[in-house]
């Protein structure tokens, strides 16, 4: 008994001096000059990769965490998981801030991937006929952007309003049926609909070309622009300064219209 005595005191000693050595060595000190980034693969993840040489120029180190969904680089930026992210549009931002609390802002608009309708079925949108599937995000706020495309071709008409869905729509002159998905499950569902609306962010990884199987590309619109996103508390740090920086560059412009030629554009 004595010695199981012992032994718990002797093992309680080793838990407190290891805690008061994880106490002493903060996460902030020992990552001072790492600026974590969470974006999805394409275009930011790919991007960032290229600006780190950059970044390294200033003095940090850049770490790209990628993601393959649009939900959780807003929570790792919420709960300090990362510094900053580089996925999404501003109407998407407020969106997510609005539905849950995320103490997050917008930075720089960057560049912009215009929204493409695909199709493996037909060539044109006047072909549409009555019955015909579209796929489009349930995402409220990029439905809402579709929704708005497919109005200023006259194809259904919607109600006033900053964001709309399928239950504003008024008029459908061809009896469109609306098939709300995950965006990463357009792509393969386009063989199943007539058509879908597909991000650049999976459109280039499922092989899609916007010049041979898109039938309407979107006008140009920097309110859809992707942008920096960060911590509220974090908007006069250091880190922030800097990617700002690289990320409004000369050398960033000339990177993105050599690398996606039209497909991204920038807008800074």
């Amino acid at each position: 008994m004595k010695l199981k005595r012992l032994l718990n005191i002797a093992l309680s000693a080793v838990l407190c001096a290891s805690l008061v050595g994880c106490s002493n060595s903060s996460p902030e000190s020992k990552d001072d000059k790492t600026i974590k980034v969470g974006a999805t693969l394409v275009p930011g993840g790919e991007l960032l990769e290229e600006l780190k040489p950059l970044i390294e120029e200033k003095g940090y180190e850049l770490e790209v965490v990628t993601f393959n969904d649009y939900v959780l680089p807003n929570e790792s930026l919420n709960n300090g998981e990362i510094d900053a992210n580089l996925f999404q549009h501003k109407p998407y931002l407020d969106e997510a801030v609005k539905s849950k609390g995320y103490k997050i802002m917008a930075g720089s608009k960057l560049y912009i991937c215009p929204g493409v309708l695909y199709s493996k079925k037909i060539n044109s949108i006047d072909e549409f006929k009555s019955g015909d599937k579209i796929a489009i995000s349930d995402n409220a706020s990029s439905a809402s952007k579709s929704l708005r495309y497919l109005e200023s071709e006259g194809l259904i008409t919607l109600r006033e309003g900053d964001i709309v869905g399928v239950n504003d729509i008024t008029k459908n002159l061809k009896n469109l049926e609306f098939v709300q998905l995950d965006v990463a499950q357009i792509p393969p569902s386009l063989e199943d609909v007539t058509a879908g609306f597909v991000d650049t962010t999976y459109a280039i990884p499922a092989g899609l070309s916007a010049k041979e199987d898109g039938i309407y590309t979107a006008p140009i619109n920097d309110e859809y622009a992707n942008l920096l996103a960060y911590r509220i508390e974090d908007k006069n740090s250091e880190k922030i300064k800097v990617l700002e920086e690289v990320l409004t560059s000369d050398r960033c412009r000339e990177l993105i219209e050599s690398k996606y030629n039209g497909i991204v554009i920038p807008v800074f």
